[in-house]
């Protein structure tokens, strides 16, 4: 298999995955991510994360599947690095996804051992891999990761948010984060609750009007995405992201303001 990023730009069915997994050559059904001026990422580190996340699921080392997500959330981000418009396109996933199967189908399988087709190929809040990436590459404070973690504690905050909109505002994202991490076990009511709200509440403001009108630094950005690095001899230390130049004090005070007001309308307490 390629150790360089592919793409299946076209839905598999479960025949046509099975026959996949069981020898058929990935190379026939995929197509190389193409990126202009620059190296297609390598899978190599992502190979490395992925044998550690193996060893403990193996070990035991997660009390429950759901708790894999805040430990895979931001290595896997920082290992794959990828621009968002990367990130956006599906095929991308299901590759990866198709890449390490063992973990889809341990992290995803029902009671009747079946995965659900999105988790192979889906939305980015559903999509097995898509979830965690992109979970990483909103909740982050610049090259902090912590808020990450926090946001994959509660299930129903990446599901209810990871595809919105809204949350493309960092600093906003962050302080959802913050009011759920007030409380020790929201309800999928106040999570589900606030998403709506906030949604209604941006639409003739966008959060951007209090959070300030900045983006990331994109050259250093891009920089951090083209640098050759190195797999940690372990993972078990969580890596720096990319710097981030939108969530200022100024910025984040603005995303709490907008949220504070959303729980108000909500009802929430």
């Amino acid at each position: 298999m390629s150790d360089q990023l592919r793409s299946i730009p076209r839905k598999l069915d479960s025949a046509q995955r099975a026959a996949a997994l069981g020898g058929a050559d990935l190379e026939e059904l995929s197509v190389p991510l193409d990126r202009a001026g620059g190296p297609t990422p390598n899978l190599t580190i992502l190979d490395s994360l992925m044998i550690s996340a193996r060893n403990r699921q193996l070990g035991g080392e997660w009390p429950d599947r759901a708790a894999s997500d805040r430990w895979l959330a931001p290595r896997t981000h920082y290992a794959l690095r990828m621009f968002r418009g990367e990130a956006a396109e599906r095929g991308v996933w299901q590759w990866v996804a198709m890449r390490y199967p063992w973990y889809v189908e341990w992290r995803w399988s029902d009671r009747e051992n079946a995965v659900a087709n999105d988790r192979w190929w889906g939305p980015i809040h559903k999509q097995a891999f898509a979830r965690l990436w992109w979970g990483a590459e909103i909740f982050r404070d610049g090259a902090d990761y912590r808020p990450v973690e926090r946001a994959f504690v509660f299930q129903d905050l990446p599901n209810s948010y990871l595809h919105r909109p809204v949350v493309r505002c960092r600093s906003l994202a962050l302080a959802i984060v913050e009011r759920f991490g007030e409380s020790s076990s929201p309800t999928a009511k106040q999570v589900n609750g606030l998403a709506r709200v906030l949604n209604l509440a941006t639409v003739g403001s966008p959060p951007e009007v209090e959070t300030g009108y900045q983006n990331d630094d994109l050259d250093t950005y891009n920089a951090w995405v083209a640098e050759d690095f190195a797999p940690p001899a372990v993972w078990n230390d969580l890596p720096a992201g990319p710097p981030a130049s939108d969530t200022t004090t100024e910025s984040k005070a603005g995303g709490d303001r907008v949220v504070r007001r959303g729980w108000s309308y909500a009802g929430l307490g």
